[in-house]
């Protein structure tokens, strides 16, 4: 019994002593270079929806001719055949591990839209097929565009759209490093 309590009170200090073990991992670090485009709302434009992402919504709220307009909406262009309202939003083109300085953005319409609207952005008419709308975008920083809502004012079935029918569609953006 005096050897047993001996090897309690002196295998004490062997279980206390921490041991430590080492080993090492290989690993590979595989950098993988890219571009990502996010969606920011401009300081002078509406409050975009989901900004700070790639999949940003964007709503001008109630337009017409005359009278308010939501803001950060501008009424840009008025005449007997259209009006044209705008506002402002920004993107941003984050890239990563390329030689590239600068980049080429392009947007398009998802979809046919309804008679009597057409949309621009910075001025460039957008169709279903990509349109160039800047050539040598910085890289890392927000980057100011303007997106113009025309609309006709022509009677429904005679080139104008629906009064009072809401309007939503798909504007892609692509960003390709030059």
């Amino acid at each position: 019994m005096m050897a047993a309590l001996g090897t309690i009170l002196f295998g004490l200090p062997l279980f206390a002593q921490n041991p430590t073990a080492t080993g090492t991992i290989n690993a590979t670090l595989i950098n993988k270079n890219g571009i990502a485009l996010v969606f920011d709302t401009d300081p002078s434009g509406v409050t975009l929806g989901s900004s700070g992402t790639s999949a940003a919504t964007l709503d001008y709220g109630v337009i017409s001719a005359f009278g308010p307009l939501s803001p950060g909406v501008t009424r840009t262009s008025v005449t007997a055949a259209n009006f044209t309202v705008r506002t402002a939003f920004d993107v941003q083109v984050i890239q990563g591990g390329l030689a590239s300085t600068s980049y080429t953005l392009r947007a398009q319409l998802g979809s046919a839209l309804p008679a009597g609207f057409s949309f621009k952005v910075d001025g460039v008419t957008l169709v279903n097929g990509p349109s160039s709308i800047q050539t040598n975008g910085t890289y890392n920083v927000d980057v100011p565009h303007n997106l113009d809502l025309t609309v006709a004012t022509a009677a429904p079935g005679a080139g104008g759209p629906a009064v009072g029918t809401p309007l939503s569609t798909v504007i892609n953006f692509q960003a390709s490093a030059n």
